[in-house]
């Protein structure tokens, strides 16, 4: 991966999920250690306080706000693979963050995931972990590159497209639909005799859709899989004008009586509503032929 940095906002409007993907120059068990190693940690993130009576529980106090720690209780520990813990702040609402490494060649990629409880704070947490996974950089030959970090995240919470559509089709129907690629070939720009598709549904899988004809293609890697209810993914457009950036997708899909409501959030770092239009019309166009691949011609 040649990306020093991806950004991702999925999730909900009211629990949105924070997401960012580094790339370092070092082992996995180099990186684990600058998460765990209190005197490491302290280079980059803050003093860690371990509370003397329950080992699970941590306090992180900040350098630019050491008089309100970040209590952490660790929930997930697989060393050099997955950290997770619960994170509590102030009075906000109880969040989760997530971090796991991936071996890349001969470095490592780090991807970290927050889960926030409230939607106010997309800005302030996305501008912060970036700013510390700078720091974290550093200690392994990297450079900050002086950007104020939490700009492109609210901008990012700016403009969200949200569309959601009914299907008649069980829940189990329509994810196999969303995730198999024999399926995807089914409906997913099949107007084009020349698309190549190809799906890896797991968490860190890759994905590609392209019509070459047509000079576009759509790829990413798959940030959550839970069958059979919730799929997110980065999402990077390309055609002959470029390619976009910092774009994830999330669908929700929740089983009716009749069936099942498929909800899908688009983020992108977007100056206008324009890109908002355009992507909702292609969205309706391929869950047009989404429907009639599930046999719902007549449905809306």
């Amino acid at each position: 991966m040649r990306d020093l940095l991806l950004r991702g906002l999925t999730g909900s409007p009211h629990e949105p999920i924070v997401t960012i993907v580094r790339r370092y120059a070092a082992t996995p068990d180099d990186v684990w250690s600058a998460l765990t190693d209190s005197s490491r940690l302290a280079r980059w993130l803050g003093d860690v306080e371990r509370d003397a009576d329950d080992p699970a529980l941590v306090r992180i106090r900040f350098a630019d706000d050491p008089d309100s720690p970040a209590a952490l209780r660790i929930e997930q520990c697989a060393p050099a693979e997955t950290l997770a813990v619960g994170w509590t702040w102030d009075a906000e609402a109880p969040s989760r963050v997530r971090v796991d490494l991936r071996r890349d060649g001969d470095g490592t990629v780090l991807t970290l995931e927050h889960r926030l409880g409230e939607p106010d704070h997309v800005a302030d947490y996305g501008g912060g972990w970036e700013s510390h996974l700078r720091a974290l950089a550093e200690l392994h030959g990297g450079a900050d590159n002086g950007t104020d970090a939490a700009a492109p995240w609210a901008l990012l919470a700016q403009r969200p497209l949200h569309l959601e559509i009914e299907l008649s089709s069980p829940v189990a129907d329509v994810w196999a639909s969303l995730t198999r690629p024999e399926r995807l070939r089914t409906w997913w720009w099949n107007h084009w005799d020349d698309v190549e598709i190809t799906a890896d549904a797991r968490p860190g899988g890759a994905y590609r859709f392209a019509a070459g004809a047509a000079g576009i293609a759509v790829a990413g890697r798959y940030l959550a899989v839970e069958a059979p209810h919730r799929l997110a993914f980065t999402w990077r457009w390309s055609d002959a004008d470029g390619e976009s950036r910092d774009e994830a997708c999330d669908i929700d899909l929740r089983e009716t009586a009749a069936g099942c409501v498929l909800t899908l959030r688009h983020t992108g770092p977007w100056t206008d509503d324009g890109p908002v239009e355009s992507y909702r019309q292609g969205w309706e166009f391929v869950f047009a032929a989404l429907r009639v691949s599930l046999g719902e011609e007549g449905t809306r």
